[in-house]
């Protein structure tokens, strides 16, 4: 079960997403360090993928990117996690 939903959502040149949640709230979510990670997020590194083709999915239960006839996805609490972390402190 989802516990936060994805009214509407934006994504940025600088892969992050600008996010109204169903309750109002916002959060900006920085996608970055996952799609760094590769494997199946590699493509959202391109901007004309990441930029045109995301769409809010299921109801608002998760953001999607249609590439190549597969979907690549984030669950909304997920999203919810990356954009409400503490960011990292330099050491």
């Amino acid at each position: 079960m989802t516990s936060h939903r994805i009214a509407r959502a934006t994504p940025r040149r600088d892969f992050t997403v600008d996010i109204e949640w169903a309750d109002g709230s916002r959060s900006t979510a920085d996608l970055k360090p996952a799609i760094a990670r590769g494997g199946m997020l590699a493509d959202l590194g391109e901007p004309a993928v990441f930029l045109r083709r995301m769409f809010v999915h299921a109801e608002g239960e998760s953001l999607a990117w249609e590439i190549f006839g597969q979907f690549v996805d984030f669950h909304a609490d997920n999203l919810w996690a990356i954009s409400h972390a503490a960011p990292a402190t330099a050491e």
